[in-house]
């Protein structure tokens, strides 16, 4: 078994050979975790991740703020992910480990994720409806301008048929993906409605990428009901 920590003393990590390797302050965090974290032989190795509170769930707890309600300590800004190994060691040893340490670490990773993928943590509804605003607005342009809905839909042949196609796979497509996207990051934003609907979206983003990437018929319900309408009259 490996074992990895984030203490600020350097420990040792036991693998399966028995041997020893001091490891320093945050390594589970960089890249020379990466090989002991997931090694070509997964055999009798076991990854996890568990959710920790920065302040403690319960007063008495590591890192108490007895202040906070119920509802902010199990807020999404109190919950950092750590492996099972650095889960233990924050709570077993919270004077090494406070709350401001717990939140650089969070803030750090939600920086790396933007970098890697472009999608920003954001503090607020407004921001996030702003964020999905301009996409969907973009989107309504092309479907306005060049969509299947305007007159040209009796002409599989038309020139702006042609248009549309690629507008689906260079815009409507990727700036729909950037809507998932964000609204995955930012799901502790949403309201339980909202989140239905993001499911439905996801759904229907599923079926451009078949038909205009994959090249796959998607069919959704609506649609076979009316195919097995036809056929019966």
């Amino acid at each position: 078994m490996t074992w990895l920590a984030l203490g600020e003393k350097p420990i040792q990590i036991r693998q399966q050979n028995s041997n020893s390797l001091p490891i320093q302050p945050g390594f589970a965090r960089t890249q020379r975790a990466i090989p002991l974290s997931f090694p070509k032989d997964l055999k009798n190795i076991h990854i996890s991740s568990e959710m920790a509170h920065i302040f403690a769930a319960t007063d008495g707890g590591p890192r108490t703020k007895e202040e906070l309600s119920e509802e902010e300590r199990g807020s999404y800004e109190n919950i950092i992910l750590l492996c099972a190994n650095c889960h233990t060691l924050i709570d077993k040893t919270p004077d090494e480990h406070p709350a401001e340490l717990m939140t650089t670490w969070k803030r750090e990773h939600a920086l790396k994720r933007e970098r890697a993928f472009g999608v920003a943590t954001l503090s607020s509804r407004e921001e996030l409806r702003k964020a999905i605003l301009a996409l969907l607005s973009e989107n309504a342009v092309v479907h306005q301008e060049v969509g299947p809905d305007n007159n040209y839909r009796f002409n599989p042949e038309a020139s702006e048929a042609a248009a549309w196609r690629e507008r689906v796979k260079r815009t409507i497509i990727p700036n729909s993906l950037k809507i998932l996207m964000v609204s995955d990051v930012n799901s502790n934003l949403l309201n339980e409605g909202e989140l239905v609907t993001l499911e439905k979206f996801r759904y229907h983003v599923q079926g451009l990428v078949m038909r205009h990437l994959e090249g796959r018929t998607f069919q959704t319900h609506a649609s076979r009901q009316r195919c097995r309408t036809s056929e019966n009259r």
